[in-house]
Protein backbone atom coordinates (compact mmCIF):
# COMPACT_ATOMS: atom_id res chain seq x y z
CA UNK A 1 0.00 0.00 0.00
CA UNK A 2 1.01 3.64 -0.42
CA UNK A 3 0.37 6.41 2.09
CA UNK A 4 0.30 10.11 1.27
CA UNK A 5 -1.55 13.27 2.19
CA UNK A 6 -2.89 16.33 0.45
CA UNK A 7 -3.96 19.76 1.73
CA UNK A 8 -7.47 21.08 1.12
CA UNK A 9 -8.39 24.69 1.84
CA UNK A 10 -10.78 25.18 4.75
CA UNK A 11 -13.75 27.50 5.16
CA UNK A 12 -11.56 30.03 6.98
CA UNK A 13 -9.62 32.93 5.47
CA UNK A 14 -6.05 33.73 6.47
CA UNK A 15 -7.35 37.00 7.96
CA UNK A 16 -9.41 34.98 10.44
CA UNK A 17 -6.42 32.90 11.57
CA UNK A 18 -4.28 34.21 14.44
CA UNK A 19 -1.03 33.34 16.19
CA UNK A 20 0.86 35.23 18.90
CA UNK A 21 3.15 36.95 16.43
CA UNK A 22 0.20 38.26 14.41
CA UNK A 23 -1.61 39.37 17.57
CA UNK A 24 1.47 41.25 18.84
CA UNK A 25 1.85 42.98 15.47
CA UNK A 26 -1.81 44.06 15.43
CA UNK A 27 -1.76 45.24 19.06
CA UNK A 28 1.33 47.34 18.40
CA UNK A 29 -0.37 48.96 15.41
CA UNK A 30 -3.60 49.59 17.40
CA UNK A 31 -1.74 51.04 20.39
CA UNK A 32 0.12 53.46 18.11
CA UNK A 33 -3.15 54.57 16.50
CA UNK A 34 -4.82 55.02 19.89
CA UNK A 35 -1.89 57.08 21.17
CA UNK A 36 -1.99 59.21 18.02
CA UNK A 37 -5.74 59.90 18.37
CA UNK A 38 -5.40 60.76 22.08
CA UNK A 39 -2.60 63.22 21.35
CA UNK A 40 -4.68 64.81 18.60
CA UNK A 41 -7.66 65.18 20.94
CA UNK A 42 -5.49 66.61 23.72
CA UNK A 43 -4.12 69.26 21.37
CA UNK A 44 -7.49 71.00 21.72
CA UNK A 45 -7.55 72.99 18.46
CA UNK A 46 -10.08 70.80 16.58
CA UNK A 47 -13.49 71.78 15.32
CA UNK A 48 -16.51 69.77 16.50
CA UNK A 49 -16.79 67.66 13.37
CA UNK A 50 -13.12 66.63 13.42
CA UNK A 51 -13.26 65.93 17.15
CA UNK A 52 -16.30 63.68 16.68
CA UNK A 53 -14.54 61.81 13.85
CA UNK A 54 -11.41 61.24 15.95
CA UNK A 55 -13.51 60.11 18.94
CA UNK A 56 -15.32 57.56 16.72
CA UNK A 57 -12.02 56.22 15.33
CA UNK A 58 -10.64 55.97 18.86
CA UNK A 59 -13.69 53.98 19.93
CA UNK A 60 -13.25 51.53 17.02
CA UNK A 61 -9.54 51.01 17.77
CA UNK A 62 -10.30 50.29 21.44
CA UNK A 63 -12.92 47.75 20.36
CA UNK A 64 -10.34 46.14 18.07
CA UNK A 65 -7.86 46.03 20.94
CA UNK A 66 -10.38 44.22 23.15
CA UNK A 67 -10.99 41.74 20.33
CA UNK A 68 -7.30 40.90 19.97
CA UNK A 69 -6.89 40.65 23.74
CA UNK A 70 -9.75 38.11 23.85
CA UNK A 71 -8.08 36.06 21.12
CA UNK A 72 -4.73 36.29 22.94
CA UNK A 73 -6.37 35.03 26.15
CA UNK A 74 -8.02 32.17 24.24
CA UNK A 75 -4.66 31.27 22.69
CA UNK A 76 -3.03 31.16 26.13
CA UNK A 77 -5.84 29.11 27.70
CA UNK A 78 -5.95 26.48 24.94
CA UNK A 79 -2.17 26.14 24.64
CA UNK A 80 -2.49 26.13 20.85
CA UNK A 81 0.01 27.90 18.59
CA UNK A 82 -2.77 29.32 16.39
CA UNK A 83 -6.52 29.91 16.36
CA UNK A 84 -8.98 30.03 13.47
CA UNK A 85 -12.17 31.91 14.34
CA UNK A 86 -14.44 30.74 11.49
CA UNK A 87 -13.47 27.05 11.63
CA UNK A 88 -11.70 26.35 14.96
CA UNK A 89 -10.26 23.03 13.74
CA UNK A 90 -8.54 24.52 10.67
CA UNK A 91 -4.81 25.36 10.68
CA UNK A 92 -2.40 27.29 8.47
CA UNK A 93 -0.42 24.88 6.27
CA UNK A 94 1.93 25.05 3.31
CA UNK A 95 -0.07 23.93 0.26
CA UNK A 96 2.89 23.94 -2.14
CA UNK A 97 6.10 25.92 -2.47
CA UNK A 98 5.64 29.10 -0.45
CA UNK A 99 1.83 29.17 -0.71
CA UNK A 100 0.25 29.11 2.76
CA UNK A 101 -3.46 28.65 3.37
CA UNK A 102 -5.77 27.74 6.25
CA UNK A 103 -6.44 24.11 5.42
CA UNK A 104 -6.86 20.47 6.43
CA UNK A 105 -4.41 17.65 5.74
CA UNK A 106 -6.14 14.51 4.44
CA UNK A 107 -4.21 11.26 5.00
CA UNK A 108 -5.00 8.62 2.37
CA UNK A 109 -3.97 5.00 1.82
CA UNK A 110 -4.35 3.09 -1.47
CA UNK A 111 -3.47 -0.45 -2.51
CA UNK A 112 -0.98 -1.36 -5.23
CA UNK A 113 -3.13 -3.76 -7.24
CA UNK A 114 -6.38 -1.84 -7.77
CA UNK A 115 -5.46 1.72 -6.66
CA UNK A 116 -8.51 1.76 -4.40
CA UNK A 117 -8.67 3.94 -1.30
CA UNK A 118 -8.40 1.64 1.72
CA UNK A 119 -8.40 4.20 4.53
CA UNK A 120 -8.38 7.95 5.07
CA UNK A 121 -8.35 10.46 7.90
CA UNK A 122 -8.89 14.21 7.88
CA UNK A 123 -6.34 15.91 10.18
CA UNK A 124 -5.09 19.39 11.01
CA UNK A 125 -1.50 18.23 11.55
CA UNK A 126 1.50 17.42 9.37
CA UNK A 127 2.58 13.92 8.32
CA UNK A 128 5.20 13.35 11.02
CA UNK A 129 3.06 11.10 13.26
CA UNK A 130 0.63 9.66 10.72
CA UNK A 131 2.58 6.61 9.48
CA UNK A 132 1.88 4.12 12.28
CA UNK A 133 -1.82 4.88 12.97
CA UNK A 134 -2.73 4.90 9.27
CA UNK A 135 -0.83 1.66 8.63
CA UNK A 136 -2.44 0.00 11.68
CA UNK A 137 -5.95 0.91 10.56
CA UNK A 138 -5.29 -0.30 7.03
CA UNK A 139 -3.86 -3.56 8.34
CA UNK A 140 -7.05 -4.18 10.33
CA UNK A 141 -9.25 -3.32 7.34
CA UNK A 142 -7.34 -5.73 5.10
CA UNK A 143 -7.48 -8.42 7.83
CA UNK A 144 -3.88 -9.41 7.24
CA UNK A 145 -0.93 -10.25 9.49
CA UNK A 146 1.51 -7.92 7.72
CA UNK A 147 1.50 -5.06 5.23
CA UNK A 148 4.15 -3.15 3.27
CA UNK A 149 3.77 0.62 3.19
CA UNK A 150 5.42 3.13 0.87
CA UNK A 151 5.62 6.78 1.97
CA UNK A 152 7.62 9.92 1.22
CA UNK A 153 10.16 11.58 3.50
CA UNK A 154 7.52 13.61 5.35
CA UNK A 155 6.60 10.40 7.21
CA UNK A 156 10.18 9.51 8.18
CA UNK A 157 10.09 9.43 11.97
CA UNK A 158 12.14 7.07 14.15
CA UNK A 159 9.39 6.57 16.71
CA UNK A 160 6.87 5.74 13.99
CA UNK A 161 9.25 3.36 12.22
CA UNK A 162 9.96 1.51 15.47
CA UNK A 163 6.23 1.16 16.11
CA UNK A 164 5.70 -0.19 12.60
CA UNK A 165 8.33 -2.89 13.10
CA UNK A 166 6.60 -4.02 16.29
CA UNK A 167 3.29 -4.27 14.40
CA UNK A 168 4.71 -6.27 11.44
CA UNK A 169 4.37 -3.27 9.15
CA UNK A 170 7.12 -3.38 6.52
CA UNK A 171 8.13 0.20 5.73
CA UNK A 172 9.88 1.71 2.72
CA UNK A 173 9.84 5.38 3.71
CA UNK A 174 12.14 7.86 1.98
CA UNK A 175 14.66 9.54 4.28
CA UNK A 176 16.31 12.93 4.46
CA UNK A 177 19.94 13.76 5.12
CA UNK A 178 20.67 13.47 8.84
CA UNK A 179 20.75 16.94 10.46
CA UNK A 180 24.12 17.63 12.06
CA UNK A 181 24.41 19.36 15.42
CA UNK A 182 27.74 20.82 14.32
CA UNK A 183 29.37 20.90 10.87
CA UNK A 184 31.62 18.05 9.77
CA UNK A 185 34.48 19.50 7.68
CA UNK A 186 34.68 16.72 5.06
CA UNK A 187 32.21 14.19 3.65
CA UNK A 188 34.66 11.35 4.31
CA UNK A 189 33.88 11.69 8.02
CA UNK A 190 30.09 12.10 7.93
CA UNK A 191 28.17 10.02 10.46
CA UNK A 192 27.27 7.27 7.99
CA UNK A 193 31.02 6.57 7.57
CA UNK A 194 31.16 5.41 11.19
CA UNK A 195 30.29 1.70 11.48
CA UNK A 196 28.09 0.59 14.35
CA UNK A 197 28.60 -2.78 16.06
CA UNK A 198 25.27 -3.77 17.69
CA UNK A 199 26.79 -6.65 19.70
CA UNK A 200 29.40 -4.45 21.37
CA UNK A 201 27.32 -1.26 21.22
CA UNK A 202 30.16 0.82 19.82
CA UNK A 203 31.23 2.67 16.67
CA UNK A 204 34.37 2.42 14.59
CA UNK A 205 35.55 5.58 12.85
CA UNK A 206 37.17 5.64 9.36
CA UNK A 207 40.59 5.69 11.06
CA UNK A 208 39.79 2.52 13.00
CA UNK A 209 39.34 4.13 16.43
CA UNK A 210 36.56 2.80 18.69
CA UNK A 211 33.91 5.16 20.03
CA UNK A 212 32.27 3.88 23.20
CA UNK A 213 29.31 4.95 25.30
CA UNK A 214 28.81 5.14 29.06
CA UNK A 215 25.40 3.59 28.52
CA UNK A 216 23.63 6.65 29.88
CA UNK A 217 20.50 7.74 28.03
CA UNK A 218 19.85 11.45 27.44
CA UNK A 219 16.49 13.00 26.62
CA UNK A 220 16.41 14.92 23.34
CA UNK A 221 13.33 17.03 22.64
CA UNK A 222 11.96 17.71 19.17
CA UNK A 223 8.80 19.82 19.19
CA UNK A 224 6.50 17.86 21.55
CA UNK A 225 8.36 14.53 21.29
CA UNK A 226 11.15 13.31 23.55
CA UNK A 227 13.62 10.72 22.23
CA UNK A 228 16.29 8.93 24.25
CA UNK A 229 19.83 9.07 22.82
CA UNK A 230 23.26 7.76 23.79
CA UNK A 231 26.61 9.48 23.15
CA UNK A 232 29.69 7.74 21.75
CA UNK A 233 33.22 9.18 22.14
CA UNK A 234 36.88 8.19 22.02
CA UNK A 235 40.01 9.60 23.68
CA UNK A 236 41.90 8.91 20.43
CA UNK A 237 40.59 12.21 19.00
CA UNK A 238 43.14 14.14 21.07
CA UNK A 239 46.09 12.67 19.16
CA UNK A 240 44.42 11.93 15.81
CA UNK A 241 46.26 13.41 12.82
CA UNK A 242 43.03 13.94 10.83
CA UNK A 243 40.92 15.43 13.61
CA UNK A 244 40.62 18.69 11.65
CA UNK A 245 38.96 16.73 8.81
CA UNK A 246 36.52 14.97 11.14
CA UNK A 247 35.25 17.60 13.56
CA UNK A 248 35.50 21.23 14.67
CA UNK A 249 34.59 20.30 18.22
CA UNK A 250 37.67 20.94 20.43
CA UNK A 251 36.69 18.00 22.65
CA UNK A 252 36.66 15.57 19.74
CA UNK A 253 34.06 13.76 17.68
CA UNK A 254 30.70 12.87 19.25
CA UNK A 255 28.30 10.36 17.69
CA UNK A 256 24.70 10.43 18.88
CA UNK A 257 22.49 7.35 18.53
CA UNK A 258 18.77 7.37 19.28
CA UNK A 259 16.68 4.54 20.70
CA UNK A 260 15.02 4.27 17.27
CA UNK A 261 18.26 4.18 15.25
CA UNK A 262 17.99 0.46 14.49
CA UNK A 263 14.53 0.75 12.91
CA UNK A 264 15.62 3.85 10.99
CA UNK A 265 18.72 2.13 9.61
CA UNK A 266 16.75 -0.94 8.52
CA UNK A 267 14.14 1.20 6.80
CA UNK A 268 16.79 3.29 5.04
CA UNK A 269 18.55 0.16 3.85
CA UNK A 270 15.28 -1.12 2.37
CA UNK A 271 14.84 2.18 0.53
CA UNK A 272 18.31 1.89 -1.01
CA UNK A 273 17.82 -1.76 -1.92
CA UNK A 274 14.27 -1.36 -3.31
CA UNK A 275 14.38 1.76 -5.44
CA UNK A 276 12.11 0.21 -8.09
CA UNK A 277 9.54 -0.71 -5.45
CA UNK A 278 9.61 2.76 -3.89
CA UNK A 279 9.10 4.30 -7.34
CA UNK A 280 5.62 2.69 -7.35
CA UNK A 281 4.51 5.07 -4.59
CA UNK A 282 3.56 7.93 -6.90
CA UNK A 283 1.83 5.59 -9.35
CA UNK A 284 -0.34 4.15 -6.59
CA UNK A 285 -1.40 7.26 -4.69
CA UNK A 286 -0.70 10.54 -6.48
CA UNK A 287 -3.31 10.19 -9.24
CA UNK A 288 -6.06 9.98 -6.60
CA UNK A 289 -5.40 13.55 -5.51
CA UNK A 290 -4.99 14.64 -9.13
CA UNK A 291 -8.39 13.20 -10.04
CA UNK A 292 -10.19 14.70 -7.05
CA UNK A 293 -8.55 18.12 -7.19
CA UNK A 294 -7.95 18.74 -10.89
CA UNK A 295 -10.70 16.77 -12.65
CA UNK A 296 -13.46 16.98 -10.04
CA UNK A 297 -12.52 20.41 -8.65
CA UNK A 298 -12.47 19.42 -4.96
CA UNK A 299 -9.45 21.51 -3.95
CA UNK A 300 -11.30 22.96 -0.94
CA UNK A 301 -13.57 21.77 1.84
CA UNK A 302 -17.19 22.90 2.14
CA UNK A 303 -17.90 22.04 5.78
CA UNK A 304 -16.40 23.12 9.11
CA UNK A 305 -14.73 20.95 11.75
CA UNK A 306 -12.87 17.65 11.65
CA UNK A 307 -15.96 15.49 12.20
CA UNK A 308 -17.98 16.98 9.34
CA UNK A 309 -14.94 16.92 7.04
CA UNK A 310 -14.56 13.19 7.75
CA UNK A 311 -18.09 12.77 6.41
CA UNK A 312 -17.48 15.00 3.41
CA UNK A 313 -14.39 13.08 2.36
CA UNK A 314 -16.14 9.81 3.09
CA UNK A 315 -18.62 10.71 0.33
CA UNK A 316 -15.91 11.91 -2.08
CA UNK A 317 -13.79 8.79 -1.57
CA UNK A 318 -16.85 6.51 -1.78
CA UNK A 319 -17.63 7.93 -5.22
CA UNK A 320 -13.96 7.65 -6.25
CA UNK A 321 -13.85 3.97 -5.28
CA UNK A 322 -17.24 3.33 -6.88
CA UNK A 323 -16.12 4.75 -10.22
CA UNK A 324 -12.83 2.92 -9.94
CA UNK A 325 -14.56 -0.41 -9.34
CA UNK A 326 -16.80 0.17 -12.38
CA UNK A 327 -13.64 0.62 -14.45
CA UNK A 328 -12.09 -2.55 -13.00
CA UNK A 329 -15.06 -4.93 -12.99
CA UNK A 330 -17.44 -3.39 -15.48
CA UNK A 331 -21.02 -2.50 -14.61
CA UNK A 332 -22.66 -5.95 -15.12
CA UNK A 333 -20.18 -7.70 -12.81
CA UNK A 334 -20.45 -4.91 -10.25
CA UNK A 335 -24.24 -5.30 -10.18
CA UNK A 336 -23.82 -9.01 -9.56
CA UNK A 337 -21.41 -8.47 -6.68
CA UNK A 338 -23.54 -5.71 -5.15
CA UNK A 339 -26.56 -7.99 -5.18
CA UNK A 340 -24.58 -10.61 -3.23
CA UNK A 341 -23.32 -7.95 -0.84
CA UNK A 342 -26.77 -6.53 -0.14
CA UNK A 343 -28.17 -9.95 0.64
CA UNK A 344 -25.17 -10.83 2.82
CA UNK A 345 -25.91 -7.96 5.23
CA UNK A 346 -29.48 -9.06 5.91
CA UNK A 347 -30.35 -10.63 9.24
CA UNK A 348 -31.67 -14.20 9.25
CA UNK A 349 -35.19 -12.88 9.59
CA UNK A 350 -34.71 -10.43 6.77
CA UNK A 351 -33.27 -13.21 4.59
CA UNK A 352 -36.39 -15.29 5.05
CA UNK A 353 -38.55 -12.29 4.17
CA UNK A 354 -36.27 -11.37 1.29
CA UNK A 355 -36.77 -14.54 -0.76
CA UNK A 356 -39.73 -13.02 -2.49
CA UNK A 357 -37.50 -10.14 -3.63
CA UNK A 358 -34.72 -12.24 -5.18
CA UNK A 359 -36.03 -11.50 -8.67
CA UNK A 360 -35.05 -7.84 -8.25
CA UNK A 361 -31.73 -6.39 -9.38
CA UNK A 362 -29.43 -4.78 -6.85
CA UNK A 363 -30.57 -1.29 -7.91
CA UNK A 364 -34.24 -2.18 -7.47
CA UNK A 365 -33.49 -3.71 -4.07
CA UNK A 366 -32.19 -0.49 -2.53
CA UNK A 367 -35.64 1.08 -1.83
CA UNK A 368 -36.89 -2.32 -0.65
CA UNK A 369 -34.03 -2.60 1.84
CA UNK A 370 -34.73 0.87 3.18
CA UNK A 371 -38.49 0.26 3.38
CA UNK A 372 -38.22 -3.12 5.11
CA UNK A 373 -35.43 -1.98 7.43
CA UNK A 374 -33.19 -4.93 6.62
CA UNK A 375 -29.88 -3.11 7.12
Amino acid sequence: MALDSSKFRAVNSKKKNYNQKKIDRQLEYIDNKIQSYIEELNAGDLDEAREATIAEKLKKQKAQRRKYKRIEKQLAETGLDQISTTDPDARTMILHGSVIEVAYNVQTVADERNKLILEYEVTNQNDRKALLPMAQKTKRICDTDAVAVLADKGYHNGEQLTGCEQEDIYTIVAYQEVPRSYPVPTPEYYGERFRYNPKKDQYKCPQGHILKTTGHWYNKKYEESVTKVKHYKTTACGSCAVKHLCTRNPKGRLIERSQHAGAVERNNRRVRENTSTYSLRQQIIEHIFGTIKRQWGYDHILLKGLRKNEGEFGLIYLIYNFRRVINILGLPKLKKWLTRLLFSIFTDRALRNARQYQKYSCWQLVPVIVREGWC
